[in-house]
């Protein structure tokens, strides 16, 4: 073979590598692409994924957050409510055993009621329209107590007045608010136990002289306070039969 053959030959045969190895890499290219092109919408999806699931979470903290605050809230009213139902329990008990006693202290007035009689009777008087004590009537009113504390058995009425002047249901009232005056003198000042007192309004009745005149009138606006007493229980009365 000559020279120019064999140069031919050669050439040819590195042409035909060259075209293969361009052909390969074409191949090889177009192989590839898809694959990276799923790579990355794999990825992408990923992120994607990633992302929706990191907010879920930051969502799912803020709720669990939020419903901790409300149990700590609702924990909170419940040992509220709880201190004050059991305050209320407190005092429930504590006035249950102050009306026993108070009971207890009535049937001790009340008990042989026969044996109560009047041992003094004092008068307080009132401007027209008031209930208001002046310090003359005040100082009737300490005498009033200085006498009954005095005494072992006693309990104490108080009965309030009006003058004729003026509607029936406003005198009714009028009485009973200076009944209340007296008693609220007696127990606020005094500590006159309450038990012991006993008060009734009756407005314009029993006038002093009918209410003929305005001397009448003045003495009928009045509270006429009672003082009844009795003598000390002996041993056998307050053990029974």
């Amino acid at each position: 073979m000559s020279k120019v053959g064999i140069s031919a030959t050669i050439i040819l045969a590195i042409g035909s590598l060259f075209v293969a190895g361009c052909a390969t890499k074409g191949y090889v290219r177009k192989s590839v692409e898809p694959v990276d092109q799923k790579v990355d919408q794999v990825d992408q999806a990923s992120q994607k994924r990633d992302a929706s699931q990191a907010a879920d979470l930051t969502k799912t903290n803020q709720v669990i957050d939020e419903d901790e605050k409300k149990l700590d809230a609702t924990s909170e009213i419940a040992r509220t409510a709880d201190s004050t139902s059991k305050g209320a329990m407190s005092k429930a008990d504590q006035n249950a055993k102050d009306v026993s006693g108070l009971r207890t202290n009535l049937q001790d007035v009340v008990a042989n009621i026969d044996d109560y009689k009047p041992v003094n009777q004092d008068v307080v008087h009132f401007k027209v329209n008031q209930n208001k004590l002046t310090k003359d009537e005040k100082a009737k009113l300490d005498e009033v107590a200085t006498q009954a504390a005095a005494l072992p058995r006693y309990f104490i009425t108080v009965a309030g007045y009006t003058d004729q002047t003026g509607d029936v249901a406003y005198n009714d009232q009028l009485s009973r608010e200076r009944a209340n005056q007296v008693i609220s003198y007696l127990v606020g000042t005094h500590d006159i136990p309450v038990y012991r007192i006993h008060m009734i309004g009756l407005g314009e009745q029993k006038l002093i002289d009918e209410g003929k005149g305005r001397k009448a009138r003045e003495e009928s606006r009045r509270a006429e306070i009672t003082i009844y007493s009795a003598k000390p229980l002996s041993a056998s009365s307050t053990t029974g039969n």
